[in-house]
């Protein structure tokens, strides 16, 4: 007996249909995967600024209430935050890796050498901005360590600029009295500002127009 046998195959427009599919549900699903990995950051960051501000904290109950200003503990004069976040180490930190967020373009990693003054908190191992001239008993809404900035206290929507660590869509925050969080950032076109606690269309790093000229907002070190 003759038998036949019928072969099917997908045709070329099946084949299209199926890769348009793929590639509709590949473009909503990227900007997701995207948002969630930043979101996983961020938090991390968080808990690494908190560590930060809580050094920050207990450094400041040591010295009569004051947080680093004008001169850390090395004598050293403090004119990046680096050299005011140096303070810190090793009586109130022993790793540098929380100084860091990975993507920064001020300090992207660290090698945690800690033995040597000068190795510590050296160029390129700080990610954050650090408010000087602050106390435990200036304004507890008050910003006291930022993301840093594009050296003019503004964020950026470009991941490897200066500013822009998260895209211009937020700031992470630790605040005088040692509460942090992720603060989203406002404002139009390529300049995003972190808003003040009590006047959301006011830059809160414009230090000057209600901290007064005592305060001034340090970047990392470059």
């Amino acid at each position: 007996m003759k038998t036949s046998r019928l072969h099917s195959a997908f045709t070329l427009i099946e084949l299209l249909v199926v890769i348009a599919i793929i590639a509709m549900l590949a473009g909503i699903a990227t900007p997701v995967y995207a948002a969630i990995m930043m979101n996983g950051r961020q938090t991390a960051a968080l808990a690494s600024a908190k560590q930060v501000g809580l050094a920050l904290r207990v450094y400041a109950n040591d010295h009569d209430g004051a947080y680093p200003a004008k001169h850390n503990s090395y004598d050293e004069e403090i004119i990046s935050a680096n050299d005011a976040l140096r303070s810190l180490i090793p009586a109130y930190l022993d790793n540098e890796k929380v100084f860091v967020v990975g993507g920064s373009k001020a300090g992207a990693s660290a090698d945690n050498q800690i033995e040597d003054q000068t190795q510590m908190v050296a160029r390129g191992e700080n990610h954050w901005a650090y408010v000087e001239g602050l106390t435990t008993s200036s304004n507890s809404n008050w910003p006291l360590l930022v993301d840093h900035t594009d050296g003019a206290g503004t964020y950026g929507k470009l991941e490897g600029d200066l500013g822009g660590t998260w895209k211009g869509t937020k700031a992470i925050i630790i605040r005088a009295d040692g509460s942090g969080a992720i603060e989203p950032l406002l404002g139009g076109g390529e300049k995003r500002y972190l808003p003040r606690f009590n006047d959301k269309t006011k830059n809160a790093l414009q230090l000057a127009d209600y901290m007064g000229a005592s305060v001034r907002l340090l970047e990392p070190a470059l």
